[in-house]
């Protein structure tokens, strides 16, 4: 765990862990050169050793970079630190549909079709730019403070060809 106040990448001040999952972890960070709050996802110490866990944490943060629509996260930056490797994205403050969901706080049916219709568009755009993101559910929902559905994770994303077959040995099911 990266203690609050630790500077990582030469800009990025953590303020707290924010989220993990089986690769990585996310921290909330200052920027301190564009002054703003972002999410640093950093590849676990277990796994920077392994070619095969880098070459797909460094992938996930291409797939993401790549694609430019307004209910994906953008990414901001991937970079190597330390023999540590990490890539900064987009904050969503008002945190994740998951969240919202265990809080019981109950989504209306407008709030809930406006989220499905933005989620939608975005799995569509991927769709249409040859790639599956494989791994939809609440927990990779983050919502903006504006009520907008930001699609995260890609951690298990896939492209595939012109054909319909995977761009990866990984048969797309």
């Amino acid at each position: 765990m990266i203690k609050p106040g630790v500077i990582i990448g030469a800009r990025y001040e953590i303020i707290d862990r924010i989220g993990s999952g089986g690769m990585a972890v996310v921290y909330k960070a200052f920027d301190n050169i564009d002054h703003r709050i972002v999410a640093v996802k950093i590849l676990k110490n277990e796994f920077s050793a392994n070619e095969e866990f880098v070459r797909r944490f460094r992938n996930e943060s291409k797939a993401i970079a790549v694609l430019s629509h307004p209910n994906i996260v953008k990414v901001l930056e991937w970079f190597e630190a330390n023999n540590t490797y990490y890539y900064a994205m987009e904050y969503c403050e008002a945190g994740s549909l998951d969240s919202l969901i265990q809080q019981g706080c109950g989504l209306s049916q407008k709030e809930s079709l406006e989220y499905i219709m933005q989620l939608g568009d975005a799995l569509q755009y991927m769709h249409d730019n040859k790639m599956l993101h494989l791994d939809m559910k609440p927990s990779n929902v983050m919502l903006r403070k504006k009520g907008e559905a930001v699609l995260i994770d890609f951690g298990l994303s896939k492209q595939y060809t012109e054909d319909g077959g995977p761009e990866s040995s990984t048969t797309i099911g």
